[in-house]
Parts: structure tokens; sequence; C-alpha cells
């Protein structure tokens, strides 16, 4: 699967209630130097995960405050992501056997979303991307030569990475130190 993902409309107001008045418009005041920004979420799953429930609220909240955010997913077969589970596992500190064959999978796949999502990033200001499984989209697109990237790139990662099984750190180190944060 890949493409946009639809989201129900929200409301910073719904949350008035449990928050105030005051926090609700600090958060609209603080969106105000964000106003049109073109943010895009890339993630791996549209449902299933901790991220995909994350951004089904706060692609909504964001775009009611006045940023335009939109969340894709990528694409990938089941080998891929038994590739990018063990990854996950390794970054959070289990010891897994790396072969060339899995980074190479790995590595095909963020090749073929960076060619699927090159023609359209030019028109976002911001781009997060979610977790280990995209994240060498940045990193594919960045040896292109004459690619010239638009906007800031953020990794965010929603793992604890403070035991990462160090073989499996190392190698995938590399593909997150291009982006700006």
């Amino acid at each position: 699967m890949f493409g946009s993902v639809a989201t129900a409309p929200k409301s910073l107001d719904l949350y008035r209630p449990l928050v105030g008045d005051a926090v609700i418009q600090e958060l609209r005041r603080l969106a105000c130097d964000l106003a049109g920004a073109r943010v895009l979420h890339l993630n791996a799953t549209a449902y299933g995960g901790g991220v995909a429930e994350l951004l089904a609220t706060l692609v909504p909240l964001m775009n009611d405050a006045g940023v335009e955010a939109e969340w894709k997913v990528i694409q990938g077969s089941p080998e891929f992501f038994a590739v990018t589970k063990a990854l996950h596992n390794s970054l959070q500190g289990m010891r897994i056997p790396w072969t060339p064959q899995m980074w190479q999978l790995w590595l095909h796949y963020n090749q073929l979303n960076a060619s699927l999502l090159k023609a359209s990033l030019d028109s976002y200001d911001f781009v997060v991307v979610h977790d280990p499984q995209p994240a060498g989209v940045l990193w594919v697109l960045s040896q292109e030569p004459g690619w010239r990237r638009r906007g800031r790139y953020v990794w965010r990662c929603h793992l604890d990475l403070t035991s990462a099984e160090p073989e499996a750190w190392e190698a995938f180190r590399a593909y997150v130190e291009p982006y700006d944060a």
C-alpha cells in the first residue's frame, strides 16, 4: 500500500474540557508561526501500531491548527516488514544476527519508496519520517546526483535506543545522519 491516508477531522476545541482554554489558546498561538506550512508524515502502516494511532489524531489536529499536514504510508513486502521488525527489535537491544541480504532488502524498499515520493517532496516544507522502516528514504535521495532537498527533514524515532544492539545501530546510523533533526 502506498499513498495518502485519509483521517477524520478533529478539532483542538474537543480537548478544551480536558486541558482548559489557556492550553488551547497557547497551541493555536504557537501554530500561527507554522500557518500554511506543508508537512508530510511518512510511516509504514495506516493501522495496527502506535505510530498509526498517533498520526490518526495528530494529522487532523495539525490541520485544524492551520498546518497543512498529510500522512502517507510506504510500500513493502512481507519479507521487508519481517526485516524491519527485526531491525526494530535490534534497535531496542535484541541480539539478531544481521546478514547483507537483510540490509539489502531494507535498502531496496527504501529505494523504491524514495523513487515513488521523489516527485512530490518539493511541495513540503517539512517531512517527518517515523521509525526505522522508511528511515533510509532521505539517505537514498541524498545519494542521487543533482537531487536538492527542499524543506526540513525529521526522523522521529518512537523506539528507546538506549540499549540498541551496537552492530545494528552502527549500520543503521548512517541512514539517519542526513536528517535535520
